[in-house]
């Protein structure tokens, strides 16, 4: 109306309006086209757009607010399963009944959108619709409104995340696990520029390191510093090797916790080649409790339980160490050792327990005598050894510094030692052994220094000796005997042989037993040979005990065989071993274990007895007497015998020196002083009994003067057991055959 409105203002002429309608017709034409044109335009940029939702790589839809799916781009189709998004949208009728898989999940979403009005990364598991697959999604999305504000749809969009989720869990599973494992695992990359970086620790890695570093970069010295100071240049050493030569990197060393407790702990990784570097793939794991008993086995392989010194077996290698140390250095060493004197008594009369705390006392001593880098070892019951490294450039000089601190051990064995509240003066023997890289072999060494040992004890205790190759190649042949020795002493390689003794009717009676030590190489030894050894360093109790148990266990054999039962035995007694607190009680034990009759037994004591204290001696000999046992004074005649002590005694026979008896026949002293005897032991109610008889006239001349029994080679050498008795089984047939022989001449 306005446009005809306008005409009629300008006028009614029908030219004028013909143009206008023209012109009007005109216009109305280029607005249509110019409107075709937006219209054509707008749907071209409509479906470029939805051609671009179709390519998206995610998945793109709209939805009612009541669920129902509106539409879908192709790769939301996809991850549903379906072929067309037709298909889908006929298909899904609810998206949280068909879609979630926790049935609540779908309100959680909605309640955030209404909140919010948006949703951004919403995480939940859902199915794949078609497949019903269970799949890890993340979704974004918003509401629509119309003008008035009410919701007309939800629009959004999916992405799967199932490969991620995976992977997060197996991470999260690997974390559960590691930190449920005793030890720790690790995975750190060396890159190439030096620097660390840690890609991952558990829980347990730190626990057991009391690291508190973070994933990321760090620094190695650093952590370096959780190691003890002492391990420190072999831990980054170890695994500066396993990064250079591409080798596992298996390592034990201690942390530094500032603890009272050490810790051990064990790392175990494989490095491998990768584009940042090189990363080590490792496990950590506590040792300690593995390293405590390792400690404890090699304490008990290598260290004495008693006084905590290297052992025998650690002292060997040691010497091994300082002989090639002193060759490698064109220096001396020394050995110096130490027997102590008299522990053995020390040990007996006190009881083991003061003797323990004394060898411990001697421990500590020896080591404050010596300098830290040597060595002092026990290797035996009262046996400790000394080693010195680096005593010198020259022999003398060498010789000139071990004997100075064995004059300090000396002076610290003669102070007096606090015992249980009494003091025990001691004092040790001591032999010492210069020593060079190219000499003796160590085992050699120490051989020296024991002879040297035994060298400074003959020579009356308390002192040293310094070992001479030139002075002391004869006591190298006596120290082989002494060791040859003790060994016979510890496998009972002595044997008793058994001379016969008979009455003045010519039967057999008895025997003395006589030691003989058949030796592998030198053969059947007598006891001059080898007893002085035994006095001299110290084996006579050990050798007297040896005696008498087999003396004893052979009288129990004795008492089996009819024809040895009921026969005496006798056995030499050395005074030394005599004295021993013991003897009396290991005796009787060695009696009563065999049940033998003790009044078969005697002991011959020389009469180096009546120089001992004799109101000790004579309370001993009357405890064996209440045992039953019969003593003899042998060698009577050669010593410190007299009438006042022999009568104060309790001896039950005398026995004449064998060097009397073989001067009766051409001597007229010899005969008188022989006459002399036999009448004393009448006098004093004993047996006599004489040995060494050689030839029936020494024979018939005791006969005549009244001794009682006689022993010698005019009847039997000494002999083993088993020839002993088949000796007397043989004499007694012959006694018997003579008693019939004697019978039938007389009837």
């Amino acid at each position: 109306m306005y446009y005809y409105d306008l005409l009629l203002e300008f006028g009614t002429d029908t030219e004028w309006l013909v143009t206008a309608n023209f012109i009007l017709s005109v216009l109305l034409g280029l607005w249509m086209m110019r409107y075709r044109r937006l219209y054509l335009n707008s749907r071209e940029e409509q479906g470029n757009q939805r051609d671009l939702i179709d390519n998206l790589s995610e998945g793109i839809y709209r939805s009612a607010p009541n669920g129902r799916q509106l539409s879908a781009n192709k790769a939301l189709v996809k991850l549903n399963g379906y072929g067309s998004e037709a298909e889908m949208l006929e298909a899904i009728e609810d998206i949280g009944k068909d879609w979630y898989v926790e049935p609540g999940r779908r309100d959680q979403f909605r309640a955030i959108l209404k909140r919010e009005g948006y949703v951004t990364d919403f995480v939940s598991e859902i199915y794949r619709h078609k497949t019903r697959e269970r799949i890890w999604i993340t979704e974004s999305a918003r509401i629509v409104h119309d003008k008035s504000g009410k919701p007309l749809f939800y629009e959004g969009s999916v992405r799967e995340i199932t490969e991620t989720v995976k992977k997060l869990q197996a991470e999260e599973l690997l974390r559960k696990l590691s930190n449920q494992v005793p030890g720790g695992l690790f995975q750190f990359t060396r890159r190439p520029g030096g620097e660390f970086h840690i890609s991952h620790i558990s829980s347990g890695f730190r626990k057991l390191t009391g690291f508190q570093g973070e994933a990321g970069l760090f620094d190695a010295f650093l952590f370096a510093r959780l190691v003890h100071p002492e391990d420190r240049a072999s831990f980054l050493d170890a695994l500066r090797e396993s990064g250079i030569k591409m080798q596992p990197w298996d390592l034990e060393f201690r942390t530094d916790t500032g603890g009272s407790v050490e810790t051990w702990l064990r790392v175990n990784a494989v490095p491998e080649a990768t584009e940042d570097g090189i990363t080590w793939h490792g496990y950590l794991n506590d040792v300690s409790s593995r390293k405590t008993n390792e400690t404890e086995i090699e304490k008990l392989a290598f260290y004495d339980a008693l006084t905590g010194l290297p052992n025998r077996r650690m002292f060997m290698d040691r010497m091994n160490s300082a002989v090639a140390a002193s060759k490698k250095r064109g220096a001396y060493g020394a050995v110096i050792f130490i027997d102590l004197d008299n522990f053995k008594t020390l040990n007996d009369t006190r009881g083991h327990d003061v003797g323990d705390a004394y060898l411990v006392q001697v421990a500590e001593r020896l080591s404050r005598c010596v300098r830290s880098e040597d060595t002092v070892a026990r290797i035996g019951g009262d046996e400790f050894v000394v080693i010195l490294e680096n005593v010198g450039k020259e022999h003398g000089s060498g010789a000139r510094g071990a004997i100075m601190t064995a004059n300090k051990v000396l002076d610290a064995m003669r102070r007096d030692f606090e015992i249980d509240q009494f003091k025990h003066r001691a004092s040790a023997s001591l032999g010492v052994v210069v020593f060079g890289g190219t000499e003796a072999k160590p085992e050699e060494i120490l051989k020296q220094a024991d002879i040297a040992m035994y060298q400074a004890k003959a020579a009356g205790r308390n002192g040293m000796a310094l070992y001479d190759h030139l002075s002391m190649s004869s006591e190298s042949d006596r120290y082989r005997l002494l060791n040859d020795l003790k060994a016979a002493l510890s496998t009972d390689a002595l044997e008793l042989h058994y001379q016969p003794q008979l009455d003045d009717s010519g039967r057999i009676v008895g025997a003395e037993a006589l030691c003989r030590w058949k030796h592998p190489e030198l053969g059947m030894l007598m006891p001059d040979r080898f007893v002085p050894l035994t006095e001299q360093f110290g084996l006579v109790r050990e050798f007297g005990n040896a005696v008498l148990a087999q003396g004893v266990a052979e009288l129990a054999r004795w008492r089996t065989n009819p024809s040895t039962a009921g026969m005496r035995m006798a056995i030499n007694v050395n005074v030394l071993s005599f004295a021993c607190e013991d003897f009396v009680t290991n005796l009787a034990s060695l009696i009563g274990n065999h049940g033998v009759d003790a009044r078969l037994l005697t002991l011959e004591l020389t009469e180096s007895v009546m120089a001992k204290d004799l109101s000790i001696i004579a309370k001993r000999m009357n405890e064996l007497k209440s045992l039953g046992v019969r003593l003899s004074l042998d060698d009577f005649g050669s010593g410190y015998s007299s009438l006042a002590h022999l009568k104060s005694l309790p001896f039950d026979e005398l026995k004449i020196d064998g060097g009397f008896i073989a001067d009766i026949e051409n001597g007229e002293s010899d005969r008188a002083l022989i006459k002399s005897i036999l009448g004393t032991a009448r006098t004093l109610k004993l047996t006599a009994v004489a040995e060494h008889v050689e030839n029936v006239r020494q024979e018939a001349f005791l006969r005549a003067f009244g001794c009682d029994f006689f022993q010698g080679y005019l009847y039997s050498r000494a002999v083993p057991g088993g020839e002993f008795t088949e000796f007397v089984e043989r004499r007694q047939m012959g006694d018997a055959l003579l008693d019939l022989i004697e019978e039938r001449r007389r009837a």
